[in-house]
């Protein structure tokens, strides 16, 4: 069809530390990225699953539901490893998403921000992005070293 497809990295293991005041302690954020390419000369941060991925799974409307919402797991682990990458090799735009064996046929299913369940979805990655991820993150790290609340495990549905 004419596309182009370059492999840049394959199973690349990242690691970068978080910056979070509140704590008296060093945090550091790590994981292995299964496939970074560039697809007709955008970069693409790809996680192979062999489980079914819909791509509702990865369409956030509402910044807050992907530290509490457990269907956005899959999107958390997408922009983590976005970041990452973003701090060891700075981008202006990437796309971060999911490659489904059981729905292959679906291709690379890309996260992606909506304002409504109907409106237009934005799938670049860009600084933006990545500092609203970074809130949620920090929240989310900051809410388990809290010891004043429970540590409960989130109920899969």
């Amino acid at each position: 069809k004419g596309n182009t497809i370059q492999l840049l990295h394959i199973e690349t293991s990242l690691k970068v530390p978080l910056e979070i005041p509140e704590l008296n302690f060093p945090i550091y954020i790590h994981g292995q990225v299964d496939r970074i390419d560039k697809y007709n000369g955008e970069t693409r941060i790809i996680d192979y699953k062999t489980g079914t991925v819909y791509k509702g799974d990865l369409e956030l409307m509402h910044w807050d539901e992907l530290r509490t919402e457990y269907k956005y797991s899959k999107a958390f682990q997408v922009l983590s490893y976005a970041l990452m990458m973003y701090r060891d090799t700075p981008f202006e735009t990437a796309q971060a998403g999911i490659i489904s064996f059981k729905n292959l046929g679906n291709g690379f299913l890309p996260f992606a921000t909506k304002d409504s369940s109907r409106g237009k979805k934005d799938v670049s990655i860009t600084k933006e992005v990545l500092s609203l991820f970074e809130e949620q993150l920090k929240g989310l790290i900051l809410e388990i070293c809290n010891p004043e609340f429970p540590f409960v495990e989130k109920e899969i549905e």
